[in-house]
């Protein structure tokens, strides 16, 4: 094998000057004191005697140049046509602004010890810090190498032999299932991505908050309890700007419809839930600077009474707009892009948290562990549009916030949310 690299070294890329420049880039690229190395034309083409940029030892610019001989036999001749070539290169590297400090000679022609240092006290006598001489020789055992077989393939075209396939994959075999495996990933998070891009022009028919408590809780142990969650959006969408949904003990605490005094408070007896938009148009904003008290009431646009529960895993609210039919503009999924948004709870709830997660149409948008989060304890009295006894206020009002910021957001940008289901094809058992 090293005898078939040689020979081929030799000849077999005669007149292919561009294949000639990739190869010596490449064989340069595996000797780990060059970095960053490129050519100065990729795909050929005038190069002022300067083929090759690199960086040597991490610092030092330095220039490459290719001196490659048809038919190359080492006689006499050909040395001489070489070494012409070396100082020709080496000039126009002398010239380059900014002038390099390192140069480096690619030959297909065999040099001995002698010569090659002879050209490489040429180049330090006119000012170079270092030179290095690949000639034949060096080519092929850097060729040969566990590094340089797939350089080898490509350009001399010389298969592998079952012991260095062996070599091969035993040195770059889980480098390529990675770079594989990451390629395939890429292209998936890809296609991931536009999907929800395309889907997230579609309406918005809820936003579900489920709080995963840290374990199972008795209904005596929740007893009373509010949720409650304060989204703006980042742009006033259909004169909307800002939604308020939750959760609460007592199922008929946010029903305008029906009224029951004498209900028991706490989660076992029966559950409710409310949800409102603020709205704001462009007069008032235009008329008040941008803070319009009118603009600032809760409408209410749903509400909800479901039974009371006797064990608790987790508390879920919503606000869902979704219908049969819509005759009015919705807003979108994509609306929620740039929101923020921060949870109200009970304080004893609040302890009780573990994990957050956020839900819309198909997705998850974000999930929070509780190290991304704690609960701020200040005083608070959020002016909600539901009644609360004094009783139960005595267990007030906190909020939960990000670790390292006031509030949550929601940045498509940033983070594709996931698709949590795939959905079906549709079958065709019709036969004509």
């Amino acid at each position: 094998m090293p005898y078939t690299t040689d020979e081929r070294l030799k000849s077999f890329l005669d007149t292919n000057q561009l294949h000639r420049e990739q190869m010596c880039l490449a064989i340069l690229s595996i000797d780990k004191r060059f970095s960053d190395v490129r050519p100065r034309h990729p795909r050929g083409g005038p190069d002022g005697g300067r083929d090759i940029e690199a960086t040597f030892r991490g610092d030092q610019r330095a220039y490459g140049a290719v001196g490659f001989a048809n038919q190359a036999d080492d006689t006499d001749e050909k040395k001489k046509r070489i070494s012409g070539k070396f100082r020709a290169d080496l000039q126009s590297a002398l010239d380059a602004e900014p002038t390099p400090s390192a140069f480096v000679f690619l030959t297909n022609i065999n040099l001995t010890i002698g010569e090659k240092d002879d050209l490489s006290t040429e180049a330090r006598a006119k000012g170079f810090v270092h030179c290095e001489i690949f000639d034949r020789e060096r080519l092929r055992i850097a060729l040969d190498s566990p590094d340089g077989l797939a350089i080898r393939f490509q350009y001399l075209d010389i298969p592998l032999s079952d012991a260095e396939q062996a070599t091969f994959f035993a040195r770059w075999g889980d480098d390529i299932q990675s770079v594989i495996a990451t390629g395939f990933q890429r292209i998936e998070n890809t296609l991931e991505r536009l999907l929800f891009l395309q889907e997230a022009t579609h309406s918005l028919l809820y936003i579900n908050i489920v709080l995963e408590l840290d374990r199972s809780y008795s209904a005596e142990e929740i007893g009373h309890f509010r949720s409650f969650c304060h989204l703006h959006l980042k742009e006033v969408r259909h004169n909307i700007y800002a939604i308020l949904f939750g959760s609460s003990d007592k199922s008929d605490r946010m029903r305008s419809d029906i009224q029951n005094k004498d209900q028991l408070s706490g989660i076992k007896y029966g559950m409710s839930g409310g949800q409102w938009e603020q709205h704001v148009s462009k007069q008032d904003t235009d008329a008040c600077g941008g803070d319009n008290q009118e603009g600032n009431k809760y409408i209410q646009v749903g509400s909800s009474s479901s039974i009371g529960l006797t064990e608790v895993k987790r508390i879920t609210i919503s606000y869902n707009r979704d219908s049969l039919m819509t005759y009015w503009p919705m807003l979108t999924l994509r609306d929620l892009d740039g929101a923020f948004f921060l949870p109200f709870l009970n304080a004893s709830l609040a302890e009780k948290v573990r994990q957050i997660h956020v839900f819309s149409n198909e997705y998850k948008l974000l999930e929070l562990n509780q190290h991304e989060f704690n609960v701020d304890s200040d005083p608070v009295a959020p002016s909600f549009p539901v009644a609360f006894s004094q009783s139960e206020l005595e267990d007030p009002w906190v909020r939960i916030r990000p670790v390292m910021a006031s509030c949550f957001f929601l940045l498509f940008s940033e983070q594709t949310p996931l698709r949590f289901f795939a959905p079906r094809k549709t079958e065709n058992t019709f036969k004509r």
